[in-house]
């Protein structure tokens, strides 16, 4: 017997419970990084990211001319500047943190 091909019903439920899943997920993240050991893990995430900056921009992405573009706009200082984004951001706990609104899927 051929199997049966999921129902609209069920994909809508399966969309339902991936998005609660990633919501889920991200709450567990924001909060974690707002811990003293999410703290200590940003601040060593952003040290090795300025650290390694001259190498990422040797990784063969940046042979292609998207990241030529990106080279040229000054890919290793990009990253710096993300890893100093990063070192210095301050997540909110989530006990204040107001839900987001979600659409309802039809």
């Amino acid at each position: 017997m051929t199997p049966a091909l999921p129902s609209v019903r069920d994909l809508r439920s399966w969309a339902r419970e991936l998005e609660a899943a990633l919501d889920r997920g991200v709450d567990e993240v924001q909060s974690l990084l707002a811990s003293p050991q999410g703290r200590f893990f940003r601040s060593l995430a952003a040290r090795f990211l300025i650290v390694s900056a001259p190498l990422v921009v040797q990784h063969p992405f940046f042979k292609t001319p998207v990241g030529r573009l990106v080279q040229l706009a000054g890919g290793a200082a990009v990253l710096v500047k993300l890893a100093e984004f990063l070192r210095e951001w301050e997540p909110q706990a989530q006990a204040n943190r107001a839900p987001s609104p979600r659409p309802a899927l039809p």
